[in-house]
């Protein structure tokens, strides 16, 4: 909701800043998300008097003025088609900056001198009007500064309703909220209709078929009125508040919406069939021509105004074609209705067709303001655009609204609130937002709230209101009394602490995705066709069929973010998600289990003065794997390089084994996936870990302390000559296994691959570290382990001692 400053203070005082106002209006339960200063930018313009005009002689739409600006006459060229001598207008001088940001110079147009501009209402950023040079009143004086004469300095407020809050969307609502937190009393608009047409029933009528979709429905009528442009304060509001003023009859009618809250229609009468007004359904498949221009298709969700013979409306959403306001419309007839907020919710979403009206009617208006509002709209037509208001308004009230009637507990409401509020406190606070309350006891009391507050409905809604007007402020902050919980944590939340933490010194950033993904995913994996990568859960009402099945895997999601990154510029990346996988099992429920997964490209390391720059490899995502389990405290870790996982490069990836168990792969994404992601990279590393797997291995675990060995170790290295396909994982398994609770460690410090050693060969070397929990070992014992371990390598292997 946007409204003037100015026009609010029609209706309320406020002696405040208007970020004074912005402040409390927010603290009462009503964001102010801007107060705009409007007209301060027109400083340095004056009132300048127009002594004569005459044409340009070197252009045909161009006119010489000669102008008093207060300091002698001086010449201005100017287009404008209403210049005429004796008039007052606002004028630019040289040297001056518009809101536009142009910065106004003496310059020579067509051969002849300019000494300033003569300025529009829209060059100044009043209105939207650029018909003409602006003409002021005729009681200002030549010469004077425009700001200081004609109160033009406002603000603009920009404020964020919640959808229950109908009632303050206009300006008589804001004004009730600024009045209630002020303890101001607010000023209704005058309404004061002389009417002198004949009785409206002798001319029209009005016939209401659903009474559920329109409970109210008001008309007025005005005959012989002069369509013309709107006088300046009221195309200004209007301006302010965002709506483009057309002629003086529908600027009335938005002005009141704005105005009072209340959504209003105009028809021509002379255009209207058997000049009567019937509200039914719509029939399916029937069309219609809104304003906008848009045939539509409707259907039994949408509620119609109809004339004799047809529709000539949208209820409470658009009107039509066929009875808009022209340039000769001489009698209106004038709607004021309540329509039932879900029919018209449901009507505007169907035709996907959002207005002002519409707005207000599906949120709920004031049903008892219906005629108030006509009847002002009637008054603001006689004044402004001549005519007769006929007498009498037909008003079809069938059910009227029952006012709900609310016991509210004193001490219930201190107890929800924390507060400590007397009756004669929340009495005062309850009547300053207009309703009518009554004791009951010294512990109660009965509240009718106004029909504008259609939120109110509950006795917590009471409450609320209660604790904006005593002010949150004043409610003082409490800790309930609440015990520790006996029950232990889920094993996956202190495990996704553990994980984020050690992911993040890894250098890794956390990111999340969406659960849902596209079918495509698959395919663009290459995944085969009984994969679990396509055990998809479809999605009953997706939003695109990008998102129309539930994620069976994270790399899609991971792979996605990927790209969107390096299209920003952003190559270098570590990513990290921990989330849940969808699983799909035939009718019954999904097999749903969490997974965490992981990224890394571009560069592992940039270029510095003192090292050359480093692409991320294979061995990175390796170690960060390794390093992430170890930390959680597992150690029995091996990568297996088998039958690849689907998505990865067959020749650089592994499955992840704990024990004896598989928790997950790595490696590199196959270069086909990420052609088909049309990724522009060289390589990506990827790892994913099935979580509930690592957590029946870490639940295994034991927790135990194990003192440090105090005894010194043997080192001893070996170096073996091995088949080139032979892994070093199973040479380190063979030193394992011989070595059994003697070997603390086996480490892998040199790989040689070279012409000496052929093709079909490589050079393993290992540093083995020996210690003893029971003593300091004997040099021939290890000497004999040590050998034993090295001949059984050369009999499982086939391999040679290096050198030998």
């Amino acid at each position: 909701m946007k409204l003037s400053l100015n026009w609010l203070k029609d209706y309320v005082d406020i002696d405040m800043s208007a970020e004074d106002l912005a402040h409390l209006l927010t603290m009462g339960g009503l964001e102010v998300e801007r107060a705009d200063p409007l007209g301060q930018h027109l400083n340095d313009i004056v009132v300048a008097k127009i002594l004569s005009v005459k044409k340009h002689p070197k252009a045909d739409r161009l006119f010489i003025c000669q102008v008093d600006a207060g300091n002698g006459t001086i010449p201005v060229v100017c287009g404008a088609p209403n210049l005429k001598d004796g008039i007052l207008v606002p004028m630019a001088l040289p040297g001056t900056r518009l809101p536009s940001g142009m910065t106004v110079s003496e310059s020579k147009i067509r051969g002849e001198r300019s000494m300033g501009m003569l300025l529009a209402e829209d060059e100044m950023g009043l209105t939207d009007d650029h018909s003409g040079i602006m003409i002021l009143p005729d009681n200002l004086e030549a010469g004077e500064r425009l700001f200081s004469v004609f109160p033009l300095e406002d603000h603009a407020l920009d404020i964020k309703l919640t959808p229950n809050r109908s009632d303050c969307a206009s300006v008589i609502g804001i004004a009730r909220e600024v009045a209630a937190l002020t303890g101001q009393k607010i000023r209704l608009p005058r309404i004061d209709v002389k009417e002198g047409g004949p009785y409206i029933t002798r001319i029209t009528s009005v016939t209401v078929t659903d009474i559920k979709g329109c409970p109210r429905y008001a008309a007025g009528m005005i005959q012989g009125v002069e369509l013309k442009r709107s006088p300046f304060w009221m195309r200004y509001r209007l301006h302010v508040s965002g709506i483009r003023h057309i002629n003086n009859i529908v600027d009335i009618s938005n002005y009141v919406l704005l105005e009072m809250g209340q959504p209003l229609h105009t028809f021509d009468y002379d255009r209207l069939r058997e000049h009567r007004i019937v509200v039914s359904r719509a029939k399916d498949g029937d069309v219609f021509t809104t304003l906008d221009g848009q045939t539509r298709t409707l259907n039994r969700e949408h509620l119609m105004i109809c004339d004799g013979e047809g529709p000539v409306a949208l209820a409470g959403i658009m009107g039509g074609q066929n009875s808009e306001i022209y340039g000769d419309s001489k009698n209106i007839l004038i709607e004021s209705a309540y329509f039932d907020p879900v029919t018209i919710r449901r009507g505007s979403k169907s035709l996907g067709l959002s207005t002002e009206a519409s707005y207000r009617f599906e949120r709920g208006i004031d049903i008892d303001g219906v005629t108030n509002s006509l009847k002002r709209a009637l008054m603001l037509m006689s004044d402004l655009a001549g005519g007769v208001v006929n007498k009498g308004i037909i008003d079809v009230y069938p059910r009227p609204y029952q006012t709900p009637v609310i016991n509210m507990r004193i001490q219930k409401t201190n107890n929800l609130l924390g507060s400590s509020f007397t009756k004669k406190e929340i009495t005062s606070y309850l009547k300053a937002l207009e309703m009518d309350v009554t004791d009951l006891d010294d512990h109660r009391i009965q509240v009718k709230p106004p029909s504008f507050r259609i939120d109110i409905t509950r006795e917590v809604d009471l409450m609320e209101e209660v604790a904006r007007l005593g002010g949150y402020d004043r409610i003082k902050v409490t800790y309930p009394s609440i015990r520790a919980s006996e029950e232990p944590d889920l094993p996956s939340l202190s495990l996704y602490d553990k994980v984020s933490e050690i992911m993040v010194g890894l250098g890794f950033n956390e990111i999340i995705t969406y659960s849902f993904i596209s079918p495509d995913s698959a395919d663009i994996l290459g995944a085969k066709t009984d994969s679990h990568l396509r055990s998809f859960v479809e999605i009953q009402n997706p939003l695109t069929i990008d998102q129309s099945v539930m994620r069976t895997s994270l790399i899609p999601g991971m792979l996605n973010i990927m790209k969107e990154n390096i299209a920003y510029g952003e190559k270098d990346l570590k990513l990290f998600e921990w989330g849940e996988i969808f699983i799909g099992e035939g009718e019954g429920l999904p097999n749903e289990r969490l997974s965490l997964a992981g990224l890394a490209t571009g560069l592992y390391r940039s270029k510095e003065w003192y090292e050359e720059a480093r692409k991320v490899d294979f061995y990175d995502i390796k170690g960060a794997v390794e390093l992430l389990l170890r930390s959680l405290g597992i150690t029995d870790i091996s990568f297996i390089k088998d039958e690849p996982e689907t998505g990865y490069d067959p020749q650089l990836s592994c499955h992840i084994r704990v024990s004896d168990s598989c928790v997950g792969s790595l490696g590199m994404i196959d270069p086909a996936v990420i052609e088909r992601y049309d990724i522009k990279t060289e390589a990506a590393y990827l790892f994913e870990i099935n979580i509930e797997a690592l957590l029946d291995v870490i639940g295994s675990l034991s927790n135990n302390f194990e003192p440090f060995i105090k005894y010194p170790p043997v080192i001893r290295d070996l170096s073996i000559v091995v088949d080139r396909r032979t892994e070093s994982v199973l040479v380190e398994d063979i030193i394992r296994g011989e070595g059994k609770e003697m070997i603390e460690s086996v480490k892998l410090f040199d790989l040689y691959e070279g012409k000496k050693m052929g093709h079909s060969k490589k050079t393993l070397s290992f540093r083995i570290c020996y210690r003893s929990k029971e003593g300091t070992l004997d040099g021939d014992v290890i000497n004999h382990l040590h050998e034993t371990i090295t001949n059984r390598i050369m009999e499982e292997t086939g391999g040679t001692l290096s050198g030998a």
